[in-house]
């Protein structure tokens, strides 16, 4: 989803994440640092876990299995928003963006200590809440038709998790409100 998010934005709305003056090339560099943290090394984390016994399943679907690769997947996206951040001024906003992020998969973390929250649902809100935010507040109008889009695949998403008796309406809701309030407030206050 982080991914997807930031091809949108670098793309389609580059203002707001300083990214205007980048060439496509940058662009894609930094949609490429973004899969590799955001989706490869979560992925393989998840999978040496499962090899060392450490969870049972890939799937995660034990409430159990689900904390370590949060917290981890947490530490992971806040240290590629440093890497950016740290690495061109120009890409300050893109680090707050995953800050966010890592902010809502923290949250995620800390609740599944206690009740099985939908992730899911967290990540489809995170990403209609900064693609709203940046349209508010920016005016970038051309992300319209992107969050449209997104709103439409994350209901199915949301469905497909209770369809597959995954999660209860009660855990993807509060997980769709977590990351869209997340995501909406860090627009709102670090922009």
């Amino acid at each position: 989803m982080p991914t997807f998010l930031f091809l949108i934005l670098l793309f389609l709305s580059p203002a707001p994440l300083g990214a205007e003056p980048l060439e496509p090339l940058m662009k894609l560099a930094v949609v490429g640092f973004v899969f590799i943290y955001t989706f490869l090394l979560p992925a393989y984390f998840v999978y040496l876990l499962k090899r060392w016994g450490i969870i049972g399943s890939l799937k995660l679907e034990n409430l159990k299995d689900r904390r370590i690769p949060y917290f981890v997947t947490a530490i992971i996206y806040t240290a590629l928003g440093y890497f950016l951040y740290s690495k061109n001024s120009m890409l300050y906003p893109c680090g707050f963006v995953l800050w966010s992020i890592a902010a809502v998969i923290l949250c995620v973390g800390i609740i599944s200590l206690w009740w099985q929250i939908s992730a899911h649902a967290a990540g489809v809100g995170g990403m209609l809440g900064a693609l709203a935010g940046i349209l508010v507040q920016f005016g970038e109008h051309n992300l319209f038709m992107p969050m449209l889009f997104l709103t439409i695949l994350g209901g199915y998403v949301i469905s497909a998790r209770l369809a597959l008796n995954a999660h209860t309406p009660a855990q993807v809701v509060a997980g769709f409100f977590l990351g869209l309030g997340l995501s909406l407030s860090a627009i709102q206050f670090l922009f």
